[in-house]
Parts: structure tokens; sequence; C-alpha cells
């Protein structure tokens, strides 16, 4: 970016003034709110500019080695700068000036025996210093300088946005304390919570649900790693999964990759180096997952200073596209360190020989300690009386179940073999008599049967007829041998057999087709609702219920299901009693209540399909 040259003159005039001030407002405000060094760094350059008329402003930022480099920078014209102007050469400016701190200004290609001026215009270097330490250098170039004045009046403008600067970074570095701060707080209580327990699920839990909390990572999967693989212990946010799942297995394989290489994964799209012996498992994993970010740490601890041995995989894992910044990797580093010990703790209790048995011992015999065996033995006393009065003071109780109120005299409706409903005679609410014709059902195979048969017939009826001509012959020639006689004859006897079993086959055929056509077995009315749309031109298969047909007019009976756990104490009562009472209420008759006595009890349990 090149330098604006619309910027208010520092002439000394009312107007100019008042925009510097606007500028250095802006600045101030700038300073305190809550933004990135980057985001500042560009406002603060262009701010620059434009309160100075400088045709060209780098910042130099320190690093944490104390090395210099540029954070921000608006280039000034070719024109200004000569050809052996390097980066170098601006560098030892910027560490002179650092060290001195001490605003420094050069003329048009002055210099002295440790700064230097190669431009062709006026340069100016601003030092920031923050606790004793020089932060940042600003550097801004000038095309022309007219008075003395004018350039004491540019190194107090600089000095002034230096300050601002200055203040910018204390603002940010007590924002980073505090950040800080709340995240070793943070951190206290996760420590607290994954030490709390020393059951392997239980630690393994608090890990995935707390690591997710500290990083606001949307998802944190913990592994056990064995010799065997990686096991997936617990994923945070729920309590339950699929071990066999494509997302469950493949996050295994990857960890198991990672555990192998005792080096930490770090995936962003940032492009960071993938190890190729990871990044298949990786890309399958990212397939599934659909994450954008994730990071993979091997837990290993050290066994008595000597080797490591791992224990277990720590996957977290960003929905957003972001990359890990230092602090979070420094909060990983912390959650790890400390996962470690609590799952090394929990393997090596969960290893020891009857750790369950102790455990459910321990449980058991905890009611009977000294301080608690006043209660447990009041607590026992209770119990057992309220048991004996359970079993020996008998009481009348009553037993609930669902009916229905049936007429005694009702039929269902039966197909009485494969085939395909052809016409419906009846509807819904339908009066019928005994022999109604209800439905006509139409068998392909059956029609195919009866043209075969009826070929059959025909053609055999055809030979005997031949047969017994030929035999009407014979008798008229004398020539002809007996032997041709009696061959005749016995064909004449087969054929008449063989066209009596046909013709016995075409009556079953048509006992058959009789029964494709289904009369009402009973007077009475149809019950079954919809049997057009269920049944019109639909194949059935024989022995599938077609419809029910019931005499509303006869008696009517109520059948009601009573749960198996019950039905042993009505069985008691009516073995007890000569009539056993029911009361029971219709509820189409919902505040009559209706009273009749027990008939019979199905000596056998039906699987109700409504009761759940």
């Amino acid at each position: 970016m090149r330098g604006n040259t619309s910027s208010p003159q520092i002439d000394g005039s009312d107007e100019a003034w008042s925009e510097i001030e606007a500028l250095v407002d802006e600045t101030a405000k700038l300073a305190r709110e809550p933004m990135s060094v980057h985001e500042f760094h560009a406002e603060f350059v262009r701010r620059v500019v434009q309160a100075t008329d400088a045709c060209g402003v780098v910042l130099w930022s320190a690093g944490t080695d104390g090395v210099y480099s540029i954070a921000a920078q608006i280039e000034p014209p070719d024109s200004l700068l000569p050809s052996d102007h390097s980066l170098h050469a601006r560098n030892q400016n910027i560490h002179e000036v650092a060290a001195r701190r001490q605003t420094a200004s050069l003329l048009p290609r002055q210099s002295d025996h440790l700064l230097r001026n190669p431009t062709i215009g006026a340069l100016l270097l601003q030092p920031v210093v923050v606790d004793d330490r020089t932060v940042a250098v600003i550097e801004t170039y000038h095309e022309d300088v007219a008075s003395p004045s004018q350039a004491n009046n540019l190194e107090q403008m600089v000095a002034v946005f230096g300050d601002l600067l200055a203040d910018f970074h204390r603002n940010h570095q007590l924002l980073e304390l505090r950040q800080r701060a709340s995240a070793w707080t943070v951190l206290e209580e996760f420590v607290e919570q994954v030490h709390r327990s020393i059951d392997l699920k239980s630690v393994a839990f608090v890990i995935a649900n707390e690591a997710a909390r500290v990083m606001r990572c949307d998802r944190v999967t913990v592994f056990r790693h064995r010799d065997a693989g990686c096991r997936t212990l617990s994923i945070s946010g729920i309590d339950t999964f699929d071990r066999r799942s494509t997302l469950v297995r493949g996050a295994e394989r990857l960890a198991q990759a990672v555990a192998v290489s005792d080096e930490p994964l770090w995936y962003s799209r940032d492009g960071e180096v993938i190890p190729p012996q990871l990044e298949a498992r990786l890309q399958l994993h990212l397939d599934a997952a659909h994450v954008r970010s994730l990071v993979v740490v091997p837990l290993a601890a050290s066994i008595h200073g000597q080797h490591r041995e791992s224990v277990g995989v720590l996957l977290f894992e960003r929905f957003e596209d972001s990359s890990w910044d230092e602090s979070q990797r420094q909060r990983i580093e912390v959650i790890s360190r400390h996962a470690t010990t609590a799952l090394r703790n929990a393997n090596e209790l969960a290893g020891l020989p009857l750790i369950g048995a102790s455990r459910l011992l321990r449980r058991c015999l905890s009611p009977f300690a000294s301080r608690h065996l006043p209660k447990t033995a009041a607590v026992a006393v209770l119990l057992t009386a309220i048991v004996a009065a359970f079993c020996l003071i008998p009481s009348d109780f009553n037993i609930e179940g669902d009916g229905q109120l049936m007429p005694v005299s009702y039929r269902h409706i039966f197909a009485p073999a494969d085939g395909v409903i052809e016409e419906i005679h009846v509807d819904h609410a339908t009066k019928v008599t005994q022999g109604t014709t209800l439905i006509e059902m139409r068998r392909s195979e059956l029609e195919l049967e009866e043209a075969r048969l009826l070929g059959e017939v025909l053609t055999n009826q055809k030979r005997l007829d031949s047969v017994r001509s030929a035999l009407l012959n014979h008798k008229a020639a004398s020539a002809t041998s007996a032997n041709e006689f009696h061959e005749l004859t016995s064909e004449e006897a087969r054929l008449k057999i063989l066209l009596a079993s046909l013709r016995e086959q075409q009556e079953i055929l048509k006992r058959e087709r009789a029964e494709l056509t289904i009369v009402s077995p009973i007077d009475g009315e149809v019950i079954t609702w919809g049997i057009e749309d269920q049944l019109s031109h639909r194949p059935v298969r024989r022995g599938e219920r077609l419809l029910s047909v019931v005499d509303p007019n006869g008696a009517w009976h109520v059948e009601l299901r009573i749960a198996d756990r019950d039905i042993d104490h009505v069985i008691a009562a009516r073995r007890n009693t000569e009539e056993l009472t029911v009361t029971f209420i219709v509820k189409s008759h919902a505040g009559r209540e209706l009273r009749g006595t027990v008939e019979n009890i199905a000596m056998s349990t039906e699987l109700d399909e409504h009761d759940h």
C-alpha cells in the first residue's frame, strides 16, 4: 500500500489541528477496544499517515527473541527510495533506535556512525517503550520538511501516536494476563475434577466433558491404548455410543496411528504438514466426522524414568475452520499432562485382581460400619415389619384390565386359498344372512389347471373314441390278429380310467372354484371398516383374515385382558367363590357402571400386540 497524499497539512491552522485531534481521539478509542494486534496495527499505520502527512509509515514490532519485524506498513513511493535501500540497513536503524529509546530524526541523505538515511526525504524513527522494553518502532517517511518548527511538530505528533501504541500494548498485555488467569482458573477446576475419581470409566467421562468445556471444542474423545489397538472410552456430550459406527472406528484407527508415532497431530485448513503415514487415516476420519480442525495427542507416561508407556489418546475436534493458537496449544498440553496421570492411575487400579469384587464388597459392607449400624438396624426392623404385614394380613383389592364388548355369535372370514379379490359385495355395517355372498376371489392357477384338464379330457376322449372304432372294425375284419385285439382292449380300459381320474380332478377344481365365492356363515352384520380400500383387487394368502361378521341381536360378553402377573389372583378368587363379580364401564356409556360374572378363564397366555 502506498502513502495517502490527502492527509491534513501540519501548517498550524485550526482546521488541520482539529483533524489531527480527531485522528488521535479515534486512535485512542481503538487502543481501548478489545481487538487483535494485527487489526490495530493496520488501523494505526493508516491514521499515522493521515495525521502526519507522511508518504510512508512502517511499524516494526519486537518478537520474543528480540528481533524486529514489519507488523504493518504503508510503503513510501519508489521515487523516494534509492536502489540500495536494503531491509538489512533499515534493521540496523531500528535496533539502534530501540536500544537508545530516543526519537531519531534524519534529514535526506544524512548519516552518522550508527544511523543512516539513504532516501531523498526526511526519516523519523520513534521508539515505543512499555515497562522499560522497546516493543515497537515507528518509521515514517516524509518528502520534505519545510522548517524546524514543522519537524518539531512531526516529532511531537509521532510521539503522541507512539504513546497511544504503548497504551494499546499495555491494555493488550493486561487483557492477556486476565485471560491467562481465567484460563488457569478453569484448568485448576479441570485438574480437580479429573483427579477426583480413580474409576477408569468415570475418569474418561470427566476428561472428555471437562476438556471440551475448557477448550470450547465441539467434541473431545478419550481412547485407551493397548497392544491390540485404541478403544474409545468416552465422547463428550453423550453417555453411550455405537462402537461399530464408521465414525468411532475411523477415530480409533487414527488414534492408533498417532499413538504409534508418539507425536501429536495438529490439523487445520491453514496448510499444516501432515506425516504421510497419518494422511490416509486422517482423510478417512475427516470424511466421516466433517470437522475442519482437530488435534490428536498421544498420552504417554514415563515408567521409573526409563521408557514411556502409552496409556491413551485425546482427540480434540472443532467444526469451525480456525487454527490452534499458542494459548490453546499450551492449554492442550496441560490437559494432556493431567489426563495422562489420571488415566495411568485408573488403568493400574483397574488391572488389580478382584478389584470389582472388592468394590462391591465395600459398598455392601458400608451400611454395617460402626457409625451406620444403629440406622441400619432400625431400617432392617422396619422393613421386616412391613414385609410381614404384607404377607400375613389379608386384604381385598381390585385388579384392573382393558377389555372389549363382543357379541357371543361372531365369525371371522378367512381367505380359503391364495388368490386375488375379484369382487366385493358388502361394506361396513351391511346386513347379511347366512349364505349371502360376501367376496368373490379369482385364482389364475385354478383357471390354468381347469383349461389343462379340459384339454386332456377332450384329447383322451378322442383317443377312446378311436380305440372303440378300431375294436368295431376288428370284429368286422376276421384277419386281424388276437394280439392287436388285446392291445386295443387294454388301451380302452386305460383311457377309461384316465378319463375318470381327470373328471374327478375337474370335480375337485369345481369345488375349489366354488370355495372362492365366500359366503356369510351366520346372520348378522359386517363390522370390518374400509373393506373396499383394504381388499379390492388385492392378492391374499390362504388363512388371511378378510372381514368379520357378528350377530348384534344375540347375546354379548366382555373379553378382559388381564396381565400375566395378576391372573393368579383372579384364578384363586374364582376358586374360592361360586360367582366372581366383575364391574366394568363401557366407553359409550362412561357414566354407567355395569356388573357381570366371570364365565371362563383362558388356560393359556396370549401375547397382546397392543400391550407395551
